[in-house]
């Protein structure tokens, strides 16, 4: 397994590829109208107009943080995930016959890398809303749920122009979530996980298995943004997962980073071998996930310049409905051919 698969684990959105695509980048994070998606956890939020992001090489103005002085810069990593363990809480209770409403926001880089100044680069962004069956999936059901995406206006990287075919990109479609087979990312599964420790960190190690001889820190947290991204994981799950994920060596913490969205937070994570330091984002306060985010830290080894945003998602809202949209599911998702493992 190289590291095109394991972005692909992590983020389903991103297309399969190819032998020539993989000569010339280490990373295309998103193919736009692509049906099938990724990550996830509750913080209720109202997004007002003039969505921000100043993250890496991203120069957008953001709204003065709120946040008083706070202890953070005397925590460490596995504090901060101690902490937020002992905050988890189960904020929603659906039925089954009810769908689990998750509302994202999402920042980016559609260039592609090694970084290269002759291609063009510029932040895709998009809302999601997902609704998600809480229900197990009973005869003559196809979908599992459905995928509303909307691109919006795109962001300038480095200065750059953004070319005219971004805009082109924006607008909304919506499919049908259709989980593949062995997927196990329903929500009857999710809930029914390990809340210790151990058991939780058998069943990240059981994700990977047998993709993988051994479980490193990073592909823990890639394992765990399955399960916390564009779903509900309970409360008891929550708190074992974050417990889990402090047992790892390597994790570190950055105490000044933002979401999609501008929210200002904490940064737990790691640093993945291609130089890039993937992490989750809580809330300084509360301990509440806001959502993650991936930036270059070692240009030499991403072939792109330091502090360069890759990806940055912020959880916006966390919801239960009595319904869904109605869509139709054509044969091609029957088929399984649209699946989403993740």
């Amino acid at each position: 397994m190289n590291e095109f698969d394991l972005i692909n684990e992590v983020r389903p959105e991103v297309a399969p590829y190819d032998p020539g695509t993989k000569a010339m980048a280490r990373d295309r994070l998103l193919t736009a109208g692509r049906s099938r998606w990724s990550w996830r956890k509750p913080y209720t939020f109202a997004v007002a107009g003039g969505l921000a992001l100043a993250v890496g090489l991203v120069m957008v103005k953001v709204p003065p943080a709120s946040n008083p002085p706070h202890e953070m810069k005397l925590l460490s990593a596995a504090e901060v995930l101690h902490r937020a363990a002992r905050a988890a809480d189960d904020e929603i209770e659906p039925r089954d016959d009810q769908y689990i409403v998750v509302k994202t926001l999402q920042t980016t880089d559609y260039s592609l890398v090694p970084y290269d100044k002759s291609q063009e680069h510029y932040y895709l962004r998009f809302k999601d809303t997902v609704w998600l069956r809480a229900g197990e999936r009973q005869r003559g059901q196809f979908a599992d749920g459905v995928h509303e995406q909307t691109i919006i206006e795109p962001l300038a990287y480095a200065g750059q122009p953004i070319p005219k075919s971004a805009y082109k990109k924006m607008g909304t479609t919506v499919n049908p979530i259709v989980y593949c087979k062995d997927a196990k990312n329903d929500y009857p599964t999710i809930k029914s996980l390990p809340t210790d420790v151990e058991g939780m960190r058998a069943h990240l190690d059981a994700m990977w298995k047998p993709k993988a001889e051994k479980l490193t820190p990073f592909l823990a947290y890639l394992a765990a943004r399955r399960l916390l991204w564009q779903t509900y994981l309970p409360a008891a799950q929550r708190s074992a997962l974050y417990q889990a994920l402090s047992t790892f060596p390597g994790i570190t913490i950055d105490e000044e980073v933002q979401d999609a969205a501008g929210r200002k937070g904490v940064g737990v994570g790691f640093v993945s071998p291609d130089g890039v330091r993937w992490e989750l984002i809580f809330d300084r306060d509360t301990y509440a996930l806001l959502g993650d985010r991936s930036v270059v830290v070692d240009a030499k080894a991403a072939k792109a310049p330091a502090g360069a945003l890759v990806a940055a998602t912020a959880q916006l809202e966390i919801s239960v409905a009595d319904s869904a949209p109605k869509i139709k599911v054509d044969d091609k998702f029957k088929g399984g051919k649209w699946c989403t493992a993740t």
